[in-house]
């Protein structure tokens, strides 16, 4: 009988930080699409015209502000945080990082039966989620960029008018709108690995994001990222 071990991985704050950008997300995504392309009746509302797309506006700045503060918690939390959630374990840095992200990429294209074992974020899901917040700095970058040039006026055009002096005014809500449709994808993308991979391993990957905890690999077994084991 195999005998599996609770291990806590997911501390609270990354939790917090995951679902709080999951649902800002939503909110920015749908926001963002009503300000490019009003698809909602009623423009008029109550007080005066245009009071759906105020409504859209404010909501969409409220919780670009709010995005803000959760990824520079995450970023923080990439320092202060333990083993799984620390940069050391984002970016391929050791020599057994960059061999598992080998075997994580044939394990993808099926010229590898089974993920290497890890309790943490696998090597591939890792540096793409490092990908995932870069494109987060550019859409913060670009929003607030887009904040600036609509207020004309300092501190906003001092802190970030330089971006719209960069590229143009135009492309900057091309690029900001764009990235709106890469982390759908990538929502799409991170949902059925991270299904495919609690079925491969069986370890409650999915339900860890909520609980903290995963359900460790086989007794007798270590996977590569456990502390136990002598980093390569």
């Amino acid at each position: 009988m195999n005998r599996r071990r609770t291990i806590y991985v997911w501390e609270w704050p990354v939790r917090v930080i995951h679902w709080a950008i999951v649902l800002l997300l939503i909110v920015l995504s749908f926001t963002g699409y009503y300000i490019h392309h009003p698809f909602l009746s009623g423009a008029g509302g109550p007080g005066h015209p245009g009071f759906t797309m105020g409504l859209m506006r404010f909501l969409h700045e409220a919780a670009g502000f709010a995005f803000i503060g959760a990824v520079l918690a995450r970023i923080y939390w990439a320092f202060a945080g333990n083993r799984y959630a620390h940069w050391r374990g984002l970016l391929p840095i050791t020599r057994s990082q960059r061999r598992d992200l080998l075997d994580m990429v044939r394990f993808y294209a099926f010229l590898r039966r089974s993920p290497p074992r890890q309790n943490g974020h696998n090597p591939l899901a890792a540096v793409s989620y490092v990908g995932l917040y870069l494109g987060f700095v550019v859409t913060i970058l670009s929003g607030l960029g887009l904040f600036a040039w609509v207020l004309r006026r300092a501190p906003w055009t001092t802190l970030f008018g330089w971006t719209y002096h960069v590229v143009s005014e135009p492309t900057l809500r091309l690029v900001h709108f764009l990235l709106m449709f890469v982390y759908g994808a990538f929502a799409v993308l991170h949902i059925y690995t991270s299904t495919l991979i609690d079925i491969e391993e069986r370890n409650g990957e999915l339900s860890s994001i909520v609980t903290g905890y995963k359900a460790d690999i086989r007794e007798g077994e270590l996977p590569r990222d456990d502390p136990r084991r002598v980093p390569a």
